[in-house]
């Protein structure tokens, strides 16, 4: 299966470079779609969760995040936001 989705993963780079080079020729510029920061999913829910932390912040380790990484009520890093 990883197989499958790297081989997919690869087609959908080699498309998309192509339609690239080719909106290039034309002088339109794709490339300012790359200049976003890739998300994670964690990232993405912890935005959810309101966490406004990143994720090697210790104010990220709060609900399912914290269950994650073995933290929790009572078992916790005893830190406070202030």
């Amino acid at each position: 299966m990883p197989e499958l989705v790297q081989t997919f993963k690869s087609k959908q780079k080699a498309e998309s470079d192509n339609r690239k080079f080719l909106a290039g020729i034309q002088g339109i510029d794709l490339g300012k779609d790359d200049e976003e920061e890739a998300r994670s999913f964690e990232d993405v829910k912890r935005k959810a969760m309101g966490i406004s932390a990143s994720a090697d912040d210790i104010v990220s380790l709060q609900g399912s995040f914290a269950s994650e990484s073995g933290f929790g009520i009572g078992a916790g890093l005893g830190y406070f936001k202030e």
